[in-house]
């Protein structure tokens, strides 16, 4: 009798793990034409308000030099801008650029690891980079993360961002940001500065206020493109 409970029970965790196929959240951004036209959700599908968020056009980075590039033509157009991770996970429409005009930003694709200090415990990131890529390159070279929140497809930038965190009372806590030694945000600029400027933000460095500012900004103040962190 126990016997066959025990493979009942075998068949039913096995039919679990058949049927229960995880999918990713579908595409957040929709454009109706090469990018232009756009409309914009969360991975819920719906913001808080429920409204329908507009934009005229996206833009898909692959480096920080194209990031430069499209943050400097919009501030020399005077559009609004705002940064849009690859699952729009968050809830809030912080998003959303306000507007028929708006331009949104998409970090993903800014997702190498870039490089992975094993004897400093440091990696080198774009922000597009998710959770779980992050987790797979670490491991390859013996490091973990003790720190990280529930759902890997979450990217850097968007952790960072929203202030996200795990459960840990390990090292320096469980919230993401706190283990930041370095930043790289790109953000509007002055003429003179060619309408956009990278700035290079460290802890305890002479930017420390803007750092601490930068690291759980919610996508207003520009955008991420290179993180150092510990692990």
């Amino acid at each position: 009798m126990l016997s066959r409970s025990i493979w009942i029970l075998k068949w039913v965790i096995t039919m679990i793990i058949i049927l229960a196929k995880g999918n990713p959240p579908e595409e957040p951004i929709k454009c109706s034409n090469n990018f232009t036209n756009c409309t914009i959700t969360n991975s819920y599908g719906a913001f808080p308000d429920r409204s329908t968020c507009h934009a005229a056009e996206a833009a898909y980075p692959s480096s920080e030099q194209d990031v430069v590039l499209i943050v400097a033509n919009a501030t020399r157009a005077k559009r609004k801008m705002r940064v849009a991770t690859r699952y729009s996970h968050s809830i809030p429409k912080l998003v959303c650029p306000d507007g028929e005009n708006g331009l949104i930003i998409s970090t993903e694709n800014l997702n190498r690891v870039i490089k992975i200090d094993k004897e400093k415990m440091l990696v080198t990131l774009e922000s597009g980079v998710t959770l779980r890529q992050l987790i797979d390159e670490a491991a390859k070279s013996g490091l973990a993360f003790p720190y990280t929140p529930y759902w890997w497809g979450l990217t850097i930038g968007g952790l960072l961002g929203t202030g996200a965190h795990g459960s840990t009372l390990w090292g320096d806590g469980s919230s993401i940001h706190d283990y930041v030694v370095q930043m790289r945000i790109v953000t509007a600029g002055s003429e003179e500065d060619g309408y956009a400027k990278v700035r290079t933000l460290e802890e305890n460095g002479e930017f420390d206020g803007e750092m601490k500012a930068a690291k759980v900004s919610l996508g207003v103040l520009g955008v991420i493109s290179q993180v150092l962190s510990s692990v």
